[in-house]
């Protein structure tokens, strides 16, 4: 709209304006998920809607054990693929941020303990934004 107000008309009149497009977000935050030694997985999201989504890891701890995260994606919502991994573990008090390579229907992201039996606490955001 701010555009439309600074615009001149020279060839004709604007009669109306039907709709202006607008990007769609959504964040979901799954917070205080224990590290175990296998991974698990957050809720999943249809990502289908999206055009870009990126999932935020944090290590809250306590403690200094690391944590490990991958993003998973699927076209079925049963079968998954491992897309994005963490490259080295999140130490406490850090973040990573991992965002998909690939395209699939449903995304989720999954954690776990770096070190076998070295559990921690980790905040899983997602942020999506629409097309």
């Amino acid at each position: 709209m701010t555009a439309l107000l600074g615009a001149t008309i020279t060839a004709g009149t604007l009669n109306s304006i039907t709709s202006i497009s607008q990007k769609s977000f959504q964040e979901t935050a799954n917070l205080n998920n224990l590290t175990a030694d296998a991974y698990t997985a957050v809720p999943t999201i249809t990502t289908s809607v999206f055009g870009t989504y990126s999932y935020f890891v944090y290590n809250k701890g306590p403690g200094t054990n690391a944590a490990t995260a991958r993003v998973e994606i699927s076209a079925n919502g049963s079968n998954w693929y491992t897309d994005v991994e963490s490259v080295t573990g999140i130490a406490v008090g850090s973040v990573d941020v991992l965002v998909p390579q690939r395209f699939l229907k449903y995304t989720r992201l999954a954690y776990r303990s770096t070190t076998t039996g070295s559990p921690t606490t980790v905040d899983v955001y997602f942020n999506g934004q629409g097309t």
